[in-house]
């Protein structure tokens, strides 16, 4: 979307997610806007659960993304708990939030990424 001061692109990863699974990507790139250089992605939700932040260059391969939560400021790249999550995602073409341990509980992954 392009608003005044900036462009972002927001999307919905896990949808109350229920068990492990990779959910939804955003792409980071793309003929209309080039590319985008920070993602935050928002868990929440109640659940016990392991959230593994990924991205990749390919399309296919994907690896861990380190990702900074704002409450603590310790560098990580997976999550058990809701909070708010950044990256620098310059010149990589997709994130994802996905759930790579599951026990009980639903989680939520909103991502927003900006120019």
């Amino acid at each position: 979307m392009n608003t005044p001061g900036g462009f972002y692109l927001t999307k919905t990863l896990q949808d109350a997610a229920a068990a492990t699974g990779d959910g939804q990507s955003l792409t980071l790139v793309g003929a209309a806007y080039g590319g985008l250089e920070t993602v935050a992605i928002q868990l929440s939700g109640t659940f016990t659960a392991t959230v593994t932040f990924e991205a990749t260059v390919d399309g296919t391969n994907w690896i861990a993304l380190r990702v900074t939560p704002i409450a603590t400021g310790t560098v990580a790249t997976t999550a058990t708990a809701a909070g708010i999550f950044q990256a620098d995602v310059k010149g990589l073409k997709a994130v994802r939030a996905r759930v790579s341990a599951y026990t009980n509980g639903n989680v939520t992954a909103y991502a927003i990424a900006v120019a």
